[in-house]
């Protein structure tokens, strides 16, 4: 699904011009960002893929770092929904792992590689860092709270561990991913949960 599209899909009637014009901007960042690194996601890169003039880019984003939160937050919107989606035929915690390393017809290689690029550039910058650590604590209480309590913060750390190794893999080297992330979280979180529910040795 195209940034647009999502725009669309989200909002509860047609979104404003502006709205509109900051998705296609943040789609063509993605875009950039994915073939070409951070480095090589410059304003004018930006704005020639969105096919506009790079002072309109500055005119609905300070900088990069607005267009790389931008972009996170809507990463984080989109996986929301595709767990959502997911949850209307499957349990909550086996929807969250579903739409984290389910590879489908909904797996976007783009997205994969732009979660990598957040990541690196989090390390750098202070304030994406921040936001990219509220995400990873939000993270873990999601997948402890879809687990119905059985799984303890640590289990839920391993959980997430396990779907950022695999996002860097399947960013690298998709067809390594397809095989085996789906089954192989499956397998770990049926052995945390029989761990818990066997309770202390």
């Amino acid at each position: 699904m195209s940034t647009i599209d999502w725009c669309y899909n989200q909002s509860m009637g047609r979104p404003s011009l502006k709205e509109k014009r900051r998705a296609e901007i943040v789609s063509a960042f993605a875009q950039v960002l994915a073939q070409h690194g951070y480095e090589g996601a410059t304003i004018v890169a930006v704005a020639t893929r969105a096919g506009i003039a790079p002072g309109l880019v500055h005119h609905y984003f300070a900088d990069k770092a607005e267009l790389l939160s931008s972009l996170l937050d809507e990463l984080v919107s989109r996986f929301r929904a595709r767990v959502s989606t997911k949850e209307r035929t499957a349990d909550p915690l086996v929807a969250y792992l579903d739409g984290a390393v389910g590879l489908d017809g909904t797996a976007d290689l783009v997205a994969a590689r732009c979660w990598v690029g957040l990541l690196a550039e989090a390390v750098r910058d202070l304030a994406l860092f921040t936001h990219v650590r509220r995400l990873v604590d939000s993270e873990i209480a999601a997948i402890m709270r879809r687990s119905g309590g059985r799984l303890s913060e640590q289990d839920g750390g391993a959980v997430l561990a396990f779907v950022i190794g695999a996002l860097v893999l399947g960013a690298f080297a998709p067809r390594k991913t397809a095989g085996f992330a789906s089954p192989a979280l499956r397998r770990l979180v049926q052995a945390l949960l029989a761990r818990a529910e066997a309770g202390p040795a």
